[in-house]
């Protein structure tokens, strides 16, 4: 037989060396590559013929085709549907002024992380101090005024009217001045929230108006993740559940809650929305990153599962796998037919045609038939318990 393989091999060989010219054109590789394709599927052909004529005539000297094999145990198999969805942060805030007025200092840049309540920048306000002088000037003498009717007044002189007047005058100032007050307070553009500066869109010099956004703050400590489910699931999932989160930019993938369920049907897409929430203390998890949520809709536990590429599927339609035999203290190959189930991350459920203990053939399954004797790598076999 090993005579046979020799002849194979240098024939081939010998056809290779005879054309070692070639043209190195890449059409030439192409017809090239094409030719010792024709010639290593005839040598193929030939040794599948000499294999068949030698089992003929001497069936004890046909060579076993070797296996490798593995026990089936039970495993909890679960199927997921996966939808994608995109992060989102909780804190994404735009700095607006409360004021209008041109810009004179800007305190921040972008990039910087800022505090709640610190100031990002200032706006022009002279008119506003030079208004408080003169309120306060007006509210100083409002209250001598007030303080001499009182005094009167409480000595039984001048009339009740006078002494009213005089008060509501100083009460009068101290509201319009409190009130100026604020206003100056407000030309002072704070941070609505903690988080980094995002985006300045006005510089110094700038007319700044409440209308007008100065810039963004955004904190993704937390962040959220939003989806939309298909309303075939509309039973599959509930607040509570847990789902698989993977981010694909940062390879990685989080076990979540879902926080929110969403109630209405877009009659768009006819989907409803789901919402997840998690902590970010890394920052990886940017806005609008992708994200893919995978929801687990079916689930069984001790199945019985096989990888997928191990079943394979007859003329008629029948799935089929390769189970090995002890038969009379030879190793034999069965074709089994099965039924299967669900089929998730290369696995596939099983519902009929094999129980547990059965060995598969994991190695060697497309080079074998029914009934064929086969030598197995023993250490590869699971034994059956």
């Amino acid at each position: 037989m090993t005579r046979y393989y020799a002849f194979a091999l240098t024939a081939f060989m010998a056809v290779t060396a005879c054309n070692k010219q070639v043209d190195d054109s890449m059409e030439g590789k192409r017809k090239r590559l094409s030719e010792l394709k024709e010639q290593a599927a005839k040598i193929k052909s030939e040794i599948a013929v000499l294999e068949a004529e030698i089992a003929k005539i001497n069936p004890t000297a046909a060579v076993k085709k070797l296996v490798e094999a593995e026990a089936l145990t039970a495993q909890d198999f679960a199927h997921y549907v996966e939808v994608q969805g995109s992060v989102a942060s909780e804190q994404n805030v735009m700095i607006a002024p409360e004021i209008a007025g041109v810009i004179i200092k800007r305190y921040v840049q972008v990039g910087d992380m800022v505090r709640k309540g610190q100031v990002i920048a200032e706006i022009d306000a002279e008119n506003l101090r030079k208004n408080i002088a003169e309120i306060e000037t007006r509210l100083e003498l409002a209250r001598t005024v007030y303080e001499r009717q009182a005094n009167l007044w409480n000595q039984k002189i001048g009339s009740e009217v006078q002494y009213l007047q005089a008060k509501n005058n100083m009460e009068t100032l101290e509201k319009t001045l409190a009130t100026a007050k604020t206003q100056l307070n407000k030309a002072l553009v704070k941070a609505p929230i903690d988080g980094m500066v995002e985006d300045l869109m006005q510089n110094v010099g700038e007319m700044a108006n409440p209308a007008m956004p100065m810039g963004r703050i955004v904190n993704i400590a937390q962040v959220e993740i939003n989806a939309d489910v298909s309303e075939v699931y509309t039973t599959s999932i509930k607040r509570g559940d847990e789902v698989l989160v993977a981010f694909p930019a940062v390879n990685k993938e989080l076990p979540l809650k879902v926080s929110m369920v969403g109630q209405f049907i877009n009659p768009t897409n006819r989907t409803f929305k789901i919402q997840m929430r998690t902590a970010n203390p890394d920052g990886l998890l940017k806005p609008n990153s992708l994200a893919v949520i995978k929801i687990r809709d079916f689930f069984r536990k001790d199945a019985i599962v096989v990888p997928s590429h191990l079943i394979q599927q007859s003329a008629n339609g029948e799935q089929f796998v390769y189970v090995l035999r002890d038969k009379n203290r030879k190793k034999t190959v069965e074709r089994v037919v099965i039924k299967t189930g669900k089929s998730y991350g290369g696995k596939t459920l099983v519902e009929q045609g094999l129980t547990l203990g059965d060995l598969i053939i994991t190695k060697g399954y497309n080079e074998v038939v029914n009934g064929d004797e086969v030598e197995v790598s023993t250490d590869k076999v699971a034994q059956k318990q």
